[in-house]
């Protein structure tokens, strides 16, 4: 198949949609009228107001029991892709050594793609257009809401825990200058913050010289040393991680969506109103401002990007290499290897389509955001420039890719 003028529209459509609104975002940071600290504020809510809505409403709208062995197969199918994202992502890391403050987000820039937004827009672009069926791009769109299930699950867990292991030496560094500065001040906050660590490093200990921070004799005190009121560090991670708004919504999401008699309440396709209509409605209103306002903050990061804050070169290209050249060639030998060989339906074009197209994909942009959230002045400079340089190349990438593509499915 050659390369028409729709294949061409259909790749570049997403991404120069994508490049005015991060414009936008460019413009009012390099103007001061969004500085980091707002960028680490919209982040925040990001996460814990806008993406929940979103991810509740998406669910109950592209999922449902009657395609429920579609949502498996697209659930196995994210799960692999991201957990071959995350191995990319690992040797990058071994044999790139990037900077402290983007090791983590190394790996989970490789792993986490762009599987919602760039890849319904394509969708919707080609679905109705041969080789697909008309009606086909309604049946892409229920693929592509079955696929992200799970990936926003990783995103909002793994990926969003690991992004701020990056930060976590650099808030501690910025908490001992602080004793070093002003050992007196708020000594008695400062006892209790560190007391558990004081109490673990003197454990064994018969006696020991008395120490500043034994003042704090509190009921708090008392509470932090008995170890029968102390979580450990796995069961606090898993606790904070499965308690992430954005995974509580997909949850909830996913049971409504799977009880007919519930989901019905809240959505009717017919579009006749229901009782609960006006909470989904809600929901959707606030989640609508998700991508936007995501996109927006992602532009206010490459505002306040110069050369010198760059990731490595070396890291870039491997990134991009992995993202935009491996993982396409990979996923495409590997659905057409399953269709060949009846583990998928090899007539069922739309969801080969999209199952190929999902790797090939550049990083996500709420990569972004998740550092903003995470960095203690908000920047995220190394994660910006991955994306620049991705989105860039992406244009060539995945024209080429769609070209493959499609003539795989003629």
């Amino acid at each position: 198949m050659q390369i028409t003028g729709s294949i061409v529209w259909a790749a570049c459509n997403p991404i120069l949609t994508l490049a005015i609104v991060l414009s936008v975002g460019i413009f009012m940071s390099r103007n001061g009228t969004v500085s980091a600290k707002d960028s680490k504020m919209l982040s925040t809510i990001l996460i814990n107001t806008f993406y929940p809505c979103l991810l509740f409403t998406n669910v109950i709208l592209g999922v449902s029991s009657a395609n429920l062995k579609s949502f498996l197969i697209m659930t196995l199918a994210s799960a692999v892709i991201l957990a071959c994202g995350s191995l990319l992502g690992i040797l990058i890391l071994k044999l790139t050594n990037p900077p402290e403050g983007f090791r983590y987000g190394t790996v989970m820039a490789t792993a986490m793609g762009n599987y919602g937004d760039m890849v319904l827009a394509i969708v919707v672009s080609l679905g109705n257009l041969p080789p697909f069926a008309n009606g086909d791009a309604a049946k892409g769109v229920a693929y592509v809401a079955a696929f992200i299930c799970f990936t926003n699950i990783f995103f909002f867990t793994i990926g969003f825990k690991y992004i701020g292991e990056d930060f976590k030496k650099l808030k501690t560094t910025e908490l001992e200058e602080t004793v070093i500065v002003d050992p007196e001040q708020n000594k008695a906050d400062l006892a209790f913050l560190i007391i558990d660590d004081t109490a673990n490093a003197n454990a064994g200990s018969s006696s020991r010289d008395p120490q500043p921070m034994d003042v704090v004799e509190d009921e708090r005190s008392h509470s932090v040393r008995n170890p029968r009121f102390k979580l450990s560090e796995s069961s606090k991670f898993w606790i904070t991680t499965i308690a992430n708004p954005c995974n509580i919504a997909t949850v909830l999401g996913l049971i409504v969506t799977m009880i007919p008699a519930l989901r019905s309440l809240f959505y009717d396709p017919s579009g006749s109103s229901q009782p609960l209509s006006f909470a989904f409605k809600s929901f959707s209103l606030i989640g609508g401002g998700a991508v936007p306002i995501g996109i927006l903050n992602v532009g206010t990061a490459l505002g306040r990007l110069t050369p010198k804050k760059f990731a490595p070169p070396r890291v870039i290209g491997a990134i991009a290499f992995c993202r935009l050249v491996i993982m396409p060639v990979i996923g495409i030998a590997a659905v057409q290897a399953m269709a060949m060989n009846g583990v998928i339906d090899a007539n069922d074009k739309m969801m080969r389509f999209v199952l190929m197209l999902q790797t090939a994909v550049p990083t996500a942009s709420s990569a972004v955001y998740i550092t903003q959230f995470w960095h203690p002045e908000g920047d995220a400079d190394a994660i910006a420039s991955v994306i620049l340089v991705q989105y860039g190349v992406a244009l060539v990438t995945i024209t080429f890719a769609l070209t493959i593509m499609l003539s795989l499915l003629t």
